[in-house]
């Protein structure tokens, strides 16, 4: 079992429901939780407290990877979830600026905390997408825990965030669809 920057090892395969589940219906479980779990997150990005936000972020990051890998027979533990969340957002070096800066944004009063509480729900929406189609397309190709290339996830980052951004604009509360149909 490989232990690098790039592979991160995982739990034992969960003994849950997987089998119950056609392929279609575990693809379309994964992509509910993934738009459920985008959603939470930018709610978690209005929390006016800096700091809090991005550990109730991390939190729902985590319910989504075990979520997920719970579809496709896997077990997860916060350790290990957190080294594979770091990992591969560590990939994309405009977010791992841009979280912490928009949270820090919500100490200056008045337009600061509007600009803060705006970029980090965003962010933290598209944040929380990406993450959860990465893992989907990984053990849609018979990935495993065991076998996460988080190098390569870091690297589709940026596109997967841009696919998140524009999902949110049609699906969130007051994006774009509901705009539309107003």
């Amino acid at each position: 079992m490989k232990t690098t920057d790039e592979t991160i090892a995982a739990e034992e395969p969960a003994a849950e429901h997987v089998e119950e589940l056609t392929p279609a219906e575990r693809h379309n479980e994964a992509l509910h939780s993934i738009k459920n779990h985008a959603m939470t997150a930018m709610g978690v990005g209005i929390l006016p407290i800096p700091g809090l936000d991005l550990i109730a972020l991390t939190g729902v990051q985590l319910s989504l990877l075990r979520k997920i890998g719970g579809l496709y027979g896997f077990t997860l533990s916060d350790e290990r979830g957190k080294k594979l969340l770091g990992s591969v957002l560590s990939g994309y070096l405009p977010l791992v600026i841009a979280g912490p800066v928009s949270s820090v944004l919500k100490f200056i009063p008045g337009l600061g905390i509007a600009a803060g509480v705006l970029a980090q729900s965003t962010l933290a929406g598209a944040a929380t997408y990406a993450v959860g189609k990465l893992f989907l397309q990984h053990f849609e190709s018979g990935g495993t825990l065991l076998d996460v290339n988080t190098k390569e996830m870091g690297q589709k980052l940026k596109e997967q965030i841009q696919e998140g951004k524009e999902f949110l604009k049609k699906h969130a509360p007051g994006g774009k669809k509901d705009a539309d149909a107003v």
